[in-house]
C-alpha cells in the first residue's frame, strides 16, 4: 500500500504578493497614462456596433484600441510583438 505526503503540513509555503491595481505599477508621468485620458475622450459607438462577441472571449475593444495605440506611438506595429511586450 502507498501512503500519499501530506501536503497540508508542509512548512515551505509561498504566497506570491501582486499588487491589487496594475496601475501601482505604472509611473505618475508614464506617456501611457497621458494617452489613456487622451482616448477616453474619443466616441466609440462606431467601434462597438462593428465588434462582434459570437465565438470569441469578450475584451473590451475599447481597451484593445487603446493597446494598438500606445503599441504603435512605441514603434510596435506586430500584434505577436505587442503581446510579448
Amino acid at each position: 500500500m502507498k501512503i500519499q505526503a501530506n501536503y497540508i503540513t508542509d512548512t515551505n509555503i509561498y504566497q506570491l504578493v501582486l499588487p491589487m491595481d496594475i496601475g501601482e505599477m505604472i509611473p505618475e508621468d508614464d506617456s501611457v497614462r497621458l494617452l489613456s485620458a487622451v482616448l477616453e475622450r474619443l466616441d466609440y459607438s462606431k467601434l462597438y456596433t462593428t465588434y462582434s462577441r459570437m465565438g470569441r472571449i469578450e475584451r473590451s475593444p475599447k481597451r484593445l484600441f487603446k493597446i494598438l495605440v500606445y503599441g504603435y506611438m512605441n514603434g510596435i506595429y506586430s500584434s505577436r510583438k505587442l503581446e510579448q511586450s
